[in-house]
């Protein structure tokens, strides 16, 4: 399984657009509206590093995203 987190810049009022656009794609595990450096970081999760580029390119075309920065997660360390 390879996860990876998507960090999204959006246009300037499109972050609920682009929101519930993120909502249909089935391998978008988490989506959070942040403030800082970004406006969106999303959890993905897929089999195959082709499958994560499936989903970024399904990603760039919603209307309203300026720019994706991704980050394929190493290792993840639960506290719990």
């Amino acid at each position: 399984m390879i996860r990876a987190y998507v960090m999204i810049n959006v246009e300037v009022g499109s972050i609920m657009n682009v929101v519930n656009e993120l909502k249909k794609i089935p391998n978008i595990r988490n989506i959070a509206v942040v403030a800082g450096e970004f406006d969106i970081i999303v959890r993905v999760s897929v089999g195959s590093l082709e499958e994560l580029f499936n989903v970024t390119e399904r990603i760039h075309k919603i209307d309203g995203i300026v720019r994706t920065t991704t980050h394929v997660i190493e290792k993840e360390v639960s506290r719990e």
